[in-house]
């Protein structure tokens, strides 16, 4: 293979070469960046979130009547919702909370011990807590396990409590996380805080991963008895009952009180979807591009390969008469995609560069590294050996005596 004839005759076809090149080029950067955030939304999707997320449903539901302003009778339909739901055989759990694990926005307070100086500034990652009211058995539903402590029971209800008193202090439990960083070298259970005394510490679980504190989480025994506020029950069910669950939870709550906006039953897992559909769309997006691009490259290494073929007949011709094999020609004619292939991958450093900034200014990207670059290289590469046999299998074809006929 003789390097020098090669970039000779691509340099009599400057325009059609450099196209080629700039498309392998682009391909490159597009797909490294696009394999970057698959690999990125895959690895999101399997991280342990810390809890049962199988089997676990939840809802959101809506009072729509003034009755419900009340804080007595708003309750009073809570306990009976709470007692209609348990009675249910496919439910083995039921409680409520007023958002969900993985979520973005809700309620959010600041931590600190209550014997915290006041001139002292509190650290910033005790600032904008995500604070939830649950119901008893809202770890026991999620199976979450309690690290240190003990889980929350009947006497620990605050709900009575807050609505006499706004300054009553609750038992509350925090995640692992937060309790070694608010209280590090030591056990957070029996000290007092601002939010009221560790009774527990359960095993960090993912509350908001999209933030730096992902598993920072401050938890309460306590309904908000607001018909304003947003309320969720949560259900554990059997397995393979998730269809019966749903229309019975329907008909169970209606019969305690029709006048209740109840939205659709979704899954915990199909939650955990939802929370990354930002990063899988933007992966499937840019995999499509990908995709796309691919295609259009190696029609043009296709086309590039059979306007080289047609345009070196004579000189094909000659190394056949020559003596050349089969084989011989083939090499001949591929050698000069995997050259420009070489030249882009070598340019495209740039370009997986160039695109992963400027993608890094809107949207949170990992950087690139060596494996993922040469991965790309590698199915770039393959693709326009593929796209360029056919036509150089073809000049194989040309029997020495008709090529001859040519010169």
């Amino acid at each position: 293979m003789n390097i020098k004839a090669l970039i000779k005759s691509m340099l009599l076809r400057k325009f059609a070469t450099g196209l080629l090149v700039f498309q392998l080029i682009l391909t490159l950067g597009l797909a490294c960046n696009s394999l970057l955030l698959s690999i990125e939304a895959n690895e999101k999707l399997s991280r342990d979130v810390g809890f049962d997320m199988d089997n676990v449903v939840a809802f959101q539901i809506r009072p729509t009547s003034e009755a419900f302003l009340d804080a007595d009778f708003f309750l009073s339909i809570v306990d009976e919702d709470m007692a209609a739901l348990k009675a249910l055989p496919e439910v083995s759990f039921v409680s409520y909370a007023n958002q969900l694990p993985l979520m973005r926005g809700g309620n959010y307070h600041s931590i600190e011990d209550i014997n915290h100086p006041e001139d002292v500034p509190t650290d910033d990652q005790f600032n904008g807590i995500p604070t939830y009211y649950t119901g008893k058995d809202f770890f026991r539903l999620l199976g979450a396990s309690m690290f240190q402590g003990r889980n929350f029971e009947a006497s620990d209800d605050a709900t009575r409590g807050y609505l006499e008193n706004t300054d009553f202090e609750a038992n509350i439990i925090i995640t692992r996380s937060l309790a070694e960083a608010l209280y590090p070298n030591e056990s957070a259970v029996g000290k007092h805080t601002n939010e009221g005394r560790v009774i527990g510490v359960v095993s960090d679980i993912a509350i908001t991963p999209s933030r730096q504190y992902a598993h920072h989480g401050i938890f309460k025994y306590r309904n908000m008895a607001r018909a304003q506020s947003r309320m969720f029950y949560l259900l554990k069910v059997a397995p393979g009952k998730l269809q019966d669950t749903k229309n019975k939870v329907l008909e169970a709550l209606k019969k305690v009180h029709p006048e209740r906006d109840i939205k659709d039953i979704f899954t915990m897992t199909q939650h955990h979807s939802d929370y990354y559909k930002e990063a899988t769309s933007l992966a499937i997006l840019f995999s499509l591009l990908t995709a796309f691009m691919l295609f259009v490259t190696m029609i043009s290494s296709f086309a590039h390969a059979h306007f080289h073929a047609s345009k070196q007949k004579k000189l094909i011709g000659i190394r056949r008469a020559l003596g050349a094999r089969k084989k011989d020609v083939l090499l001949y004619v591929m050698s000069e995609n995997w050259l420009i292939s070489v030249i882009a991958a070598g340019l495209g450093i740039a370009s997986v560069i160039a695109i992963n900034m400027l993608l890094g200014k809107v949207i949170s990207m990992p950087k690139p590294d060596v494996t993922s670059y040469l991965s790309c290289v590698i199915i770039v590469f393959i693709s326009g050996t593929l796209a360029t046999w056919l036509p150089a299998w073809k000049t194989t074809k040309i029997a020495p005596v008709t090529a001859t006929r040519t010169v």
